[in-house]
């Protein structure tokens, strides 16, 4: 098998593809322009994945904030919004893990595992707050956020 260098980062790589992971092919989708803003859709797109997860997060501190001013009527309201916000989150999750290549068997054993800690260790910390769905929920979407952007921090060739 013939060793390749990755287009985004330069780590070499056996995989057959372009890129050495899903992380390095989702940031090289986002050009780096000319100037020093460069304003194209797939950085719009981005830009949005990063605000639902950020307003996922929000509306859960908001649900716990509730919680802790005994107002279940508001904290209800907010774990809804914080649950949908987190559908989209995980949609556009799914969505940038199914236009990426390559899925190398880590990232499917990484996302797993994410999903995993996530909602089960999010639901038993969240049960001791009050909100075992929706912090269970947070975490999963972080975690797998978080991985799936990790090529935007490999330096860039």
């Amino acid at each position: 098998m013939t060793v390749k260098e990755c287009i985004h980062c330069g780590s070499a790589h056996a995989n057959g593809t372009d890129c050495c992971s899903s992380g390095c092919d989702l940031a090289r989708r986002l050009p780096m322009g000319d100037g020093d803003l460069p304003a194209t859709w797939q950085l719009g797109v981005a830009l949005g994945w990063g605000f639902l997860l950020f307003n996922q997060l929000l509306f859960a501190g908001m649900d716990f904030l509730s919680l802790s001013k005994n107002d279940p009527e508001n904290a209800g309201k907010f774990a809804i919004a914080s649950i949908a916000a987190g559908c989209l989150v995980a949609a556009a999750s799914v969505f940038f893990f199914a236009i990426s290549k390559p899925k190398l068997m880590t990232d499917w054993q990484i996302l797993a595992v994410s999903v995993g800690l996530g909602v089960v260790g999010g639901y038993r910390l969240g049960e001791k707050f009050g909100e075992g769905p929706v912090l269970g929920f947070l975490i999963a979407n972080i975690l797998v956020c978080l991985w799936l952007a990790r090529g935007l921090v490999r330096r860039s060739k």
